[in-house]
C-alpha cells in the first residue's frame, strides 16, 4: 500500500524529533519552533492530488494598521532576494507568513527534503522578525537602512558572536 504524503511528512517530523499536532480531518500538521528571535508557528499541508507539500511559517505578531504600508515594502523587497520561498501577507489582519513548497515526483518524498523545507521558513522568519518588529516599532523610518542592518540578524551557526 502506498504511503500518504502526510504520513511520509509526519515521519520526516518523527525521525528529527519534532512535535506536531494533526489537525483533525485535514492533512496537515501544525507546531512551533524556538529560533534565535521568536517562536515560529508552522503549519505543514500536504496536497496528495499535486504530490505537494506546503510549509508556512507565521510571524508570532501581528503589524500594525500604520505599519503595514512599510512592512508590504520591505517583505517585497526581501521576495526579490530569495531564491526558495517568499514573504506573504494579509493586509486585513496585519498577519506575515513565509511560505516554500516542493512538488515531490510519484508521492515519494525524502524526509531530508522535508526537514530542509521546514528549517528554510524557520530561518527566513527569523531572520525577518526583528526588521518587521522595528517597523513595526517606527514605521517612518527608511527601508533600505533598515534592511542593511547586520546587527539584526541571528548569529550563523560556526560564527563567533564575540
Amino acid at each position: 500500500m502506498k504511503k500518504t504524503l502526510i504520513s511520509q511528512i509526519e515521519a520526516a517530523f518523527d525521525t528529527t524529533g519534532w512535535q506536531y499536532r494533526k489537525v483533525d480531518q485535514q492533512p496537515v500538521i501544525e507546531c512551533e519552533f524556538e529560533a534565535y528571535h521568536a517562536k515560529v508557528p508552522m503549519h505543514v499541508q500536504a496536497f496528495e492530488e499535486l504530490s505537494t507539500a506546503s510549509i508556512m511559517a507565521q510571524l508570532s505578531f501581528r503589524i500594525q494598521p500604520v505599519s503595514r504600508l512599510p512592512v508590504w515594502d520591505a517583505l517585497m523587497r526581501t521576495n526579490l532576494t530569495l531564491n526558495v520561498g517568499n514573504f506573504e501577507a494579509n493586509i486585513e489582519t496585519g498577519e506575515v507568513f513565509f511560505r516554500i513548497s516542493n512538488v515531490f515526483s510519484e508521492g515519494i518524498i525524502n524526509s531530508g527534503i522535508i526537514t530542509s523545507l521546514v528549517r528554510t521558513a524557520i530561518v527566513e522568519m527569523d531572520r525577518m522578525t526583528p526588521f518587521l518588529a522595528e517597523l513595526n516599532r517606527q514605521p517612518q523610518q527608511p527601508i533600505d537602512a533598515l534592511l542593511a542592518r547586520e546587527d539584526l540578524l541571528p548569529p550563523v551557526s560556526g560564527e563567533s558572536t564575540s
